[in-house]
């Protein structure tokens, strides 16, 4: 009878992955709306210089592709790591 009660106990219990997803899902939703907030707030137009001129943007424009850039080198590294455990 006592390993039942502890079942029941445990069952109800948030496992560590589930709590680690749970904290991965509220940092990348927080992320998001900084993003957003910070992208709303820079509306001007911004001057850009490359290697070769330079151009003007909108603010929100050029932190957008500032932040795809980097998720993509991100996972870019992410997946070199894996390829290099195999």
């Amino acid at each position: 009878m006592a390993e039942h009660s502890e079942v029941d106990k445990v069952s109800g219990a948030v496992h560590r992955r589930d709590a680690a997803r749970i904290i991965r899902l509220v940092v990348v939703l927080a992320l998001v709306v900084a993003f957003i907030a910070v992208a709303l707030d820079n509306r001007a137009d911004v001057r850009v210089g490359y290697a070769v001129g330079e151009a003007m943007a909108p603010g929100w424009l050029v932190i957008a592709i500032s932040a795809v850039g980097g998720l993509i080198i991100g996972w870019l590294l992410r997946l070199r790591s894996r390829n290099n455990r195999d």
